[in-house]
């Protein structure tokens, strides 16, 4: 979870460096950050609907937005770190239905899907001149 904070924070600061206004970029990182919030309320048994999954947040929210998520989700895990996350999570998705799925499956879940958009912001903002951050998880493990 921690690579996971670390390159969501590589992705906003460019997006703050570059003042990003694209719709499409603002799109996917909000999806992005909208998602990790969901998948820790279904987690939680919280409520899921005040995060639209493809709403678009301004970049000031999704600073705010990124730095609460991660937050919750490194003290989550803190909190968990001795637990086999193996425990059953029973939820609907966002078409209201039913799933249910381990905390450990819906973690991988989380990060594959936050690298898979990162890597579609990656392209963007080549698409765009703007050099993307880093934000593989070897770059993160060798800064250890």
């Amino acid at each position: 979870m921690k690579y996971n904070d670390w390159a969501n924070q590589r992705v906003l600061i460019t997006y703050e460096e570059h003042a990003i206004e694209d719709d499409h970029l603002l799109t996917l990182f909000s999806h992005l950050i909208s998602a990790q919030i969901v998948w820790l309320n279904r987690i939680k048994d919280l409520p899921t609907s005040p995060f639209p999954i493809w709403e678009q947040y301004k970049l000031r929210e999704l600073r705010t937005m990124t730095m609460e998520s991660s937050t919750n989700w490194l003290n989550y895990m803190d909190e968990h770190q001795f637990d086999t996350f193996e425990e059953m999570i029973f939820y609907k998705n966002s078409e209201e239905k039913r799933f249910e799925s381990t905390i450990r499956e819906i973690v991988t879940h989380m990060v594959n899907h936050s690298t898979y958009h990162r890597g579609q912001i990656a392209l963007a903002l080549k698409a765009k001149n703007i050099e993307p951050p880093v934000t593989d998880f070897i770059a993160y493990r060798r800064l250890k």
